[in-house]
C-alpha cells in the first residue's frame, strides 16, 4: 500500500467511519475494533504509517468527546529506537571446535538491544544458570559462586515454583515476575554476561514457538536508554528445546536433566564444558519518537484525584519477510484493538457525565516490546502517581457470548476486587480467578508498570464461564486463540463476532468506576501484597 493511499484512507476513516458519515463519538465498540484492526492500519506498529493512523484516530476520538489533553497535547513523547538485525548476522554453537550454525526462526531467535551497528562474540562459554533468578526474599540465587562476565548464560523460562507446584516455593504454579523473559535478560546484564539464551518450552512459556518467531524476528523496538540504565547483554535470544537437546547430545545432559538439576537444593551454575557461542550481530539502528495517547475528563470537586483507564494501542505491524500470497499483516484485533475500543467507549460515556474525580484515558505504545510506553509514563508521569486513586487495564478483551463470571488476572491483589465482586453479585455473576496463573499474565501487561509504583490496578476482562457452553466452551475459545492466533496474522476482526461479553465488561467496569469517581474511597492493595508498602507510603 502506498503512502498516498494510507493518508487518504485516514481521511476517509476518521471523517466518515464507514458508510454512515457519523462522527467518531457516535460509533460503536465493534466499529472501533473493525477500524483499528483493518489492513489500512497495517498492524499498528510504532514508528510506521499504521502507527500514525492509530494515534490520529485516538486523538480525534478524544477531541470529539471534549476531553482535555495532558501537557497541551494528546501525544506524549516516548523516545524509542528501532533495531533491525541484518541477514548477514549469524549464531553458531561449537562443541569442542565443531561449529554448527543455527537456523534463525527454526532453531534460534536472537537479537541485540544495544544501539550499536555491530556486536561480535567469540568463543563465549555456555553456562547453565538454572532459571536465571536472583531472589533474596526466596533465598534463591542461580548465579551463586560463578562469574559470568564474557560468558553466555543459558536458562529455563518461568520460575522454580512452576514444575514443583509447591506453594511455598516462589508462588507455586503461579508465575512471579522472576519467571518473565524481561527479568531474565535484565538480570543477565546485571551479572555482566555477554549473551543470554532462554530455552523455550511451550507449557512453561504458556505460548508456542510460533509466538517466539513472530514476536522476536524482525525489527526490535525499545526505549532510548538513559546513561543510568544498565547496558543490555550483547545478545539476547530464545533457543528451541528440541535444538538444545540435539546440541547437548554428547554432553551427557538434555532438557529434562537440566530442569531436574535446576530444582535441586544444592544447585550451582555450571559451564556446559566444550560448548561455546560465536556470533556476529549486524544492526540497522533508527531513533524515533512514539507516543502515549492521553486525555483527561476533569473532575468537578476533586480534580486532582484521578481514575485511570489504560490499554495499549500498538501491535506488531507487517512482517516484510513473508513472501507470496501469505497474509503478512499482524492486525491485532483481539490484542489489542479490543482494549483500545473499550477505553474509547468509556471515554465517550464519561464525557457526558459530571464526576467529582477526574478520569484519565491512556492508550500506551510499545507494550508488545516490553511494556515500554506504560513504564515510561509511570517513570515520567505528568500527574503525581500518588493522586491516581486506582486504575483499570484492558488487554485482549475476548469477543464472546454472555458469561457468568469475570476473570481477574492476579486474583487476590487489591480492594478493587471487592468493588468488582459487589457489582457482579448485583448482576448474578461471580469473580473467577485467573485460570492460568502459571502464564504470569499479571506481569505481562501495562497495569504492572503502575502497580510497581504503588497504584492499585485491576485487570479483569470478560469471563470464561459462558452462559451457553459453560467453562468448557470458554476454555476452548481461549485455548484456540493462544495456540493458533496470538501474535499471528490470523488475529483479525470478524463480522461474526458476538460483542455481548465485551459489552458486559464495559458495563461492569463503568459502574464500578463511576461509583469510585464520585466517592472518597481510596482502594489499597491487600495486606501482604508486594505493592502494599509502596502505596501506604504514598497515602501517608
Amino acid at each position: 500500500m502506498n503512502k498516498f493511499f494510507i493518508i487518504f484512507s485516514l481521511i476517509i476513516i476518521v471523517s466518515s467511519c464507514g458508510t454512515n458519515n457519523t462522527k467518531l463519538n457516535d460509533i460503536s465498540i465493534r466499529e472501533s475494533i473493525e477500524i483499528l484492526a483493518s489492513d489500512d492500519f497495517e498492524g499498528r506498529a510504532p514508528g510506521t504509517e499504521g502507527g500514525k493512523l492509530t494515534k490520529n484516530y485516538i486523538a480525534k476520538f478524544y477531541k470529539e468527546n471534549s476531553l482535555t489533553p495532558l501537557k497541551n497535547t494528546y501525544f506524549l513523547d516516548v523516545p524509542a529506537v528501532n533495531i533491525n538485525l541484518q541477514d548477514k548476522s549469524f549464531f553458531s554453537i561449537s562443541f569442542r571446535n565443531n561449529d554448527q550454525k543455527l537456523e534463525p526462526g527454526k532453531d534460534i531467535v536472537f537479537w541485540s538491544k544495544r544501539t550499536t551497528e555491530y556486536e561480535k562474540i567469540r568463543a563465549s562459554d555456555l553456562v547453565f544458570v538454572g532459571y536465571g533468578v536472583v531472589a533474596p526474599e526466596y533465598n534463591w540465587n542461580d548465579y551463586d559462586g560463578i562469574d559470568v562476565k564474557g560468558k553466555t548464560v543459558v536458562m529455563l523460562i518461568n520460575d522454580p515454583g512452576f514444575i514443583t507446584e509447591n506453594p511455598r516455593l516462589f508462588n507455586g504454579r503461579a508465575m512471579t515476575y522472576y519467571g518473565r523473559w524481561v527479568y531474565k535478560f535484565e538480570e543477565a546484564a546485571r551479572q555482566g554476561a555477554a549473551g543470554a539464551i532462554i530455552i523455550h518450552d511451550t507449557e512453561a512459556a504458556s505460548y508456542p514457538w510460533s509466538v517466539i518467531e513472530s514476536s522476536w524476528m524482525g525489527p526490535q523496538l525499545s526505549s532510548q536508554r538513559t546513561p543510568e540504565q544498565i547496558t543490555p547483554v550483547q545478545l539476547e535470544g530464545w533457543i528451541h528445546k528440541d535444538k538444545l537437546n540435539e546440541l547437548l547430545e554428547f554432553t551427557g545432559f538434555n532438557y529434562q536433566s537440566l530442569e531436574e538439576i535446576a530444582l535441586t537444593k544444592t544447585f550451582k551454575p555450571f559451564t556446559l564444558r566444550g560448548m561455546q557461542l560465536n556470533s556476529d550481530i549486524y544492526n540497522d539502528v533508527n531513533y524515533f519518537k512514539s507516543h502515549n495517547m492521553a486525555a483527561i475528563k476533569k473532575g468537578s470537586s476533586r480534580p486532582d484525584e484521578i481514575i485511570l483507564f489504560t490499554a495499549h494501542w500498538d501491535h506488531m505491524g507487517i512482517n516484510k519477510s513473508e513472501e507470496g500470497d501469505n497474509d503478512n499483516i499482524y492486525n491485532g484485533a483481539v490484542d489489542n484493538a479490543t482494549g483500545v475500543a473499550v477505553i474509547l467507549e468509556l471515554a465517550k460515556r464519561f464525557s457526558t457525565i459530571k464526576t467529582d474525580r477526574s478520569i484519565l484515558f491512556l492508550a500506551t505504545t510499545l507494550e508488545e516490546s516490553g511494556l515500554i510506553g506504560s513504564e515510561y509514563f509511570a517513570n515520567n508521569s505528568p500527574v503525581p502517581l500518588k493522586n491516581i486513586v486506582a486504575g483499570f487495564n484492558f488487554d485482549a478483551v475476548f469477543p464472546s457470548g454472555a458469561t457468568n463470571d469475570m476473570v481477574v488476572i492476579g486474583y487476590g491483589s487489591s480492594e478493587l476486587e471487592d468493588l468488582l465482586e459487589e457489582e457482579l453479585t448485583n448482576q448474578g455473576r461471580y469473580i473467577n480467578p485467573d485460570p492460568r496463573p502459571e502464564s504470569g499474565l499479571f506481569y505481562r501487561s501495562d497495569h504492572i508498570s503502575f502497580a510497581k509504583k504503588g497504584v492499585p490496578m485491576l485487570w479483569s476482562n470478560n469471563g470464561s464461564d459462558l452462559v451457553e457452553g459453560g467453562r468448557d466452551a470458554g476454555f476452548n475459545l481461549s485455548y484456540d486463540y493462544t495456540a493458533n492466533h496470538y501474535h499471528q496474522p490470523s488475529d483479525e476482526y470478524s463480522p461474526d463476532w458476538t460483542m455481548v461479553g465485551i459489552n458486559q465488561t464495559v458495563d461492569t467496569v463503568f459502574n464500578i468506576s463511576l461509583k469510585l469517581a464520585n466517592s472518597d474511597f481510596w482502594p489499597n492493595w491487600y495486606e501482604g501484597n508486594e505493592f502494599r508498602s509502596i502505596r501506604d507510603a504514598q497515602i501517608d
